[in-house]
């Protein structure tokens, strides 16, 4: 495997390029819209107003969702890939929520918003991406206002058969739609194959997070996930 991830990792960008760009939007829209959901309530529970910014965005399907649940809040959406982020746009559109939510091509390691200018930060799935994560961090660090937060969630390789059940539940999806679960339990560590970090295990987000600007941090377990929460203080 090692051998397979050298090779593959050398020729993967930090995104998802086209074609797959298409097949990622279906993926996404089919598998994650109750987790998007989720957020989206849970933002408008806490009340959160300002400007949200979504990195590494994708096809935009959690923005619009808050778009579509949340008011008071300007919502960004950046993502390296141009065609992920002509799929957001046109996704918005579709919505009816495009005067919005506003994408637009960027990256973690310079996101293109000012210092201290934006009051929460999302990412979901971006971090096994990263080549330096600690940088990225920084950077949420520099655009975050005192007292915002960052919620960044992604894929732990070291998830359980259980934890893994626990998520799909989570998601509301019949386990028909993905793999058996005993096939996703073995391929699961090696999911992310080709992308030249393995910083998603947990103990090496904490590292990484303590690497950075960041002091006030948080790391909560959700099933085959992790939720990292990052507070400027």
């Amino acid at each position: 495997m090692k051998f397979i991830n050298g090779i593959l990792g050398w020729k993967m960008v930090e995104g998802i390029p086209w074609p797959f760009s298409r097949l990622y939007d279906r993926y996404v829209n089919r598998i994650f819209v109750n987790w998007f959901r989720r957020i989206a309530q849970e933002i408008m529970c806490r009340e959160i107003s300002g400007t949200i910014l979504d990195i590494g965005t994708g096809p935009g399907r959690l923005p619009i969702e808050i778009a579509k649940q949340v008011a008071n809040v300007k919502v960004f959406g950046i993502d390296v890939s141009e065609d992920m982020i002509r799929i957001a746009k046109r996704n918005a559109e579709k919505e009816g929520v495009a005067d919005k939510v506003e994408f637009k091509v960027g990256s973690v390691y310079n996101t293109g918003f000012e210092d201290n200018s934006v009051n929460l930060v999302l990412s979901t799935g971006l971090i096994h991406h990263l080549k330096e994560p600690s940088k990225a961090f920084d950077e949420v660090y520099r655009i975050l206002k005192c007292g915002g937060e960052a919620w960044m969630y992604d894929g732990r390789k070291d998830a359980t058969k259980a934890e893994l059940e626990e998520t799909i539940r989570s998601w509301g999806i019949e386990e028909s739609l993905l793999l058996p679960l005993w096939i996703m339990e073995r391929i699961w560590p090696y999911m992310h194959i080709g992308y030249k970090t393995d910083v998603y295990t947990s103990g090496k987000v904490g590292k990484a997070i303590k690497e950075s600007m960041f002091k006030n941090y948080d790391l909560k377990m959700e099933g085959a996930y992790v939720r990292i929460t990052l507070k400027k203080t």
